[in-house]
C-alpha cells in the first residue's frame, strides 16, 4: 500500500531502534532506521499522532520534494514549483537551513538566498532565526532533499523543566531509556541521584498515559491545508487515554542535595505528576527498597567527573556494592561515561546502549 506522505524523525543518536519501535506502535508505516533518525510514512493524522504521543523523538520532518540540483537556476526552478501555500502560513516567520555535501552546489549562503527569494516572492515573511516555521534543504551528491519541520520547538522541551541541575538529561533520552528497559506502570521505579527529576517525571507521565505533546505549539496547526477535524479527533483520543488511577504507581526519586529535590518537585508539579512521585532527600548509601517491594527497576545517572566535582570512580564502586548487597533481585540501568567507571561498578552487564549525551558518547548499562 502506498502512503501519501513521507517523514523523517530526528532522534538522539543511539535511540534509533527504540524510536522505530515506538513509531510502529503509533501506527506509522514503512519504518526504517537511519543514523540519527528514522524514516516512516503515513497520513497527516499519522504525523499528528507521532508529534503528540512520541516520547523519544526530537523532531518530525515532512519530506516535500526530492530532485537533482546541479545549478542555482535549476534549484530555483524546482523550488518554485513546490506548493508552499499548502504548508506555510502567511502569519508565520520562516527560516531556511541548508547543508551541502559532495555536490556542485556547495555555497550554502547562495542557496539560502535563492530559497529566500522564492519564498519572499510567494508572499511569505522570513526570519533568520530558528523560530516559526523551519524549512530544511540538504544537498548530497547533487541530490536535493527539501523538508519542512512539523514539530516547531524540539519535542524534548515538554514545558515542565523550567529548572535543572548541573547535568540535566533530555526528556526524550529519559523516556527512551525507560522504553528500552520496557518499564511498565506495574513495576516499582527507584531514581537515586535524581537531579531535576526528569526520569521520575517521564515515568509518571508514561504511567498515566499522558502524552508529552499535549501543550506543544505545533507549526502545522497554522498550515492552510490542515484538516482541523482530523487534528481534533486525534487530540481528543489522546486526551481520553489519560488514566486517573495514579495511586498504583510506585515511583521514588531521591537526591542528597535538598535543592535538587525542590527543583524536581517544582518540575513535577508543572508536569501535573507531583502527587505520583515520592521524593526525598537521601544519600545513595541510604538507598533501600520501599515498602514491601522485592523487585523493580533502578535508573541511575551518576554525576560524571567532567560535569560535577566528585570522586566518580568511588561513586560507581559504591553503587555496585549497594546493588549486590540489597538489590540483587532488581533490574538496574546505569549511565557510564567510560570503561573505568564500568570497571569500578563491578557488575555483570546484560545489555548496553551507546548514545550521544551532552555531546559525548556514553554507555547505558543494563545490569
Amino acid at each position: 500500500m502506498s502512503y501519501p506522505y513521507h517523514f523523517y524523525a530526528i532522534v538522539i543518536p543511539g535511540l534509533e531502534v527504540t524510536a522505530a519501535k515506538e513509531l510502529e506502535e503509533l501506527s506509522a508505516h514503512e519504518v526504517r532506521t537511519d543514523s540519527g533518525g528514522v524514516y516512516f510514512s503515513g497520513t497527516m493524522e499519522t504525523m499528528f499522532r507521532v508529534n503528540l504521543r512520541s516520547r523519544c523523538i526530537t523532531r518530525v520532518l515532512l519530506r516535500l520534494k526530492r530532485f537533482t540540483a546541479m545549478t542555482l537556476d535549476g534549484l530555483r526552478d524546482k523550488v518554485e514549483k513546490i506548493a508552499w501555500g499548502d504548508f506555510l502560513s502567511r502569519e508565520s516567520a520562516i527560516s531556511v537551513h541548508v547543508s551541502c555535501h559532495s555536490s556542485r552546489l556547495m555555497h550554502t549562503s547562495k542557496i539560502e538566498n535563492e530559497i529566500h527569494e522564492v519564498i519572499r516572492k510567494a508572499g511569505f515573511s522570513l526570519n533568520p532565526g530558528e523560530t516559526g516555521q523551519q524549512v530544511f534543504i540538504r544537498i548530497e551528491n547533487n541530490r536535493c532533499l527539501l523538508s519542512i519541520d512539523t514539530s516547531g520547538e524540539r519535542l524534548d522541551r515538554r514545558g515542565y523543566r523550567l529548572e535543572s541541575g548541573k547535568a540535566p538529561v533530555r526528556e526524550t533520552l529519559a523516556a527512551g531509556v525507560l522504553q528500552w528497559m520496557e518499564w511498565s506502570r506495574d513495576e516499582t521505579l527507584l531514581v537515586p541521584m535524581c537531579g531535576s527529576g526528569t526520569f521520575a517525571i517521564e515515568a509518571a507521565m508514561m504511567g498515566i498515559k499522558q502524552a508529552p505533546g499535549m501543550s506543544h505549539d505545533f507549526p502545522f496547526l497554522t498550515w492552510p491545508q490542515l484538516k482541523r477535524k482530523g487534528w481534533e479527533r486525534i487530540f481528543k483520543r489522546t486526551q481520553a487515554m489519560i488514566r486517573d488511577d495514579a495511586s498504583s504507581l510506585s515511583i521514588y526519586a531521591s537526591d542528597i542535595n535538598p535543592a535538587a529535590i525542590e527543583i524536581a518537585a517544582r518540575n513535577a508539579d508543572r508536569a501535573g505528576v507531583k502527587k505520583m512521585i515520592h521524593m526525598e532527600k537521601k544519600d545513595l548509601k541510604e538507598l533501600s527498597s520501599p515498602g514491601d517491594a522485592h523487585a523493580g527497576l533502578i535508573v541511575c545517572n551518576p554525576p560524571y567527573g567532567q560535569r560535577i566535582d566528585t570522586n566518580v570512580h568511588a561513586l560507581y564502586a559504591t553503587l555496585g556494592k549497594i546493588y549486590k548487597k540489597d538489590f540483587s533481585h532488581w533490574r538496574m540501568v546505569v549511565f557510564s561515561p567510560d570503561h573505568q567507571c564500568e570497571k569500578h561498578l563491578g557488575l555483570s552487564v546484560k545489555r548496553r546502549l551507546k548514545i550521544k549525551h551532552g555531546g559525548k558518547w556514553v554507555n547505558i548499562l543494563h545490569v
